[in-house]
């Protein structure tokens, strides 16, 4: 008998293939805490990354005083969310998505998403082909006061869909999505989204990875 009631995926890169420019995202940031009198480094996206990633703490630490902080990440999510969402049109869905969640459900796995997305832009993503109805939550970054990679989104996503974590499965294609699944002492399936991104998740300790999303129906029956 198979130990998993429910799913929960990551959004991007692992259901959907977004092209969200991400050079533009980080442009506009840096850029912006710039003008705010921050020291950004220039030219490396992964610092800005990591700013936006850091939230709060991050901001403080480049010397925010924490009567700005608040104002500032609601700015910055404002600038974020519109990057994301002029990237809708160009949305494109991974290979088997629909029919991988077809054969969940009609297996009676509950499904959840927990993604570093605006809600909009998640829901919208998943409107665009006719996915929500599969899903009985999901919980996107700004639903939350701790985003992924803290335990808490996957956690508070399974608790959201009825779960619990010993009996649930989550699917990601980052390290980001395995801190957390790791974080949160949750079973967790690596989805080959490029060789770079592979690479990376074997070398944090992946233990498996899948290449064909059809894969998640077998892992969850057992075989």
């Amino acid at each position: 008998m198979s130990p998993f009631k429910a799913v929960v995926f990551d959004l991007d890169g692992t259901l959907m293939d977004s092209k969200i420019d991400y050079e533009k995202m980080s442009n506009l940031i840096r850029d912006f805490l710039v003008g705010k009198g921050v020291k950004v480094p220039l030219g490396d996206r992964r610092v800005v990354y990591q700013v936006i990633r850091g939230g709060a703490e991050s901001l403080m630490e480049l010397g925010l005083s924490g009567s700005d902080v608040s104002k500032t990440l609601r700015q910055m999510d404002s600038l974020v969310n519109s990057v994301e969402l002029e990237a809708l049109d160009e949305v494109e869905l991974k290979p088997f998505v629909r029919e991988t969640l077809e054969s969940l459900c009609e297996g009676g796995i509950i499904l959840g998403v927990a993604t570093r997305g605006h809600r909009e832009y998640a829901l919208r993503c998943l409107d665009r082909f006719a996915l929500r109805g599969f899903f009985k939550g999901v919980l996107a970054r700004d639903d939350v006061p701790y985003p992924k990679p803290d335990p808490r989104h996957l956690l508070e996503t399974i608790s959201l869909i009825g779960s619990v974590p010993e009996a649930t499965l989550y699917v990601g294609d980052t390290t980001t999505d395995l801190e957390t699944a790791l974080s949160a002492k949750v079973e967790f399936v690596g989805y080959w989204r490029d060789d770079v991104w592979a690479k990376r998740l074997i070398d944090g300790g992946c233990k498996r990875l899948i290449r064909d999303l059809r894969e998640i129906v077998s892992i969850v029956n057992g075989s």
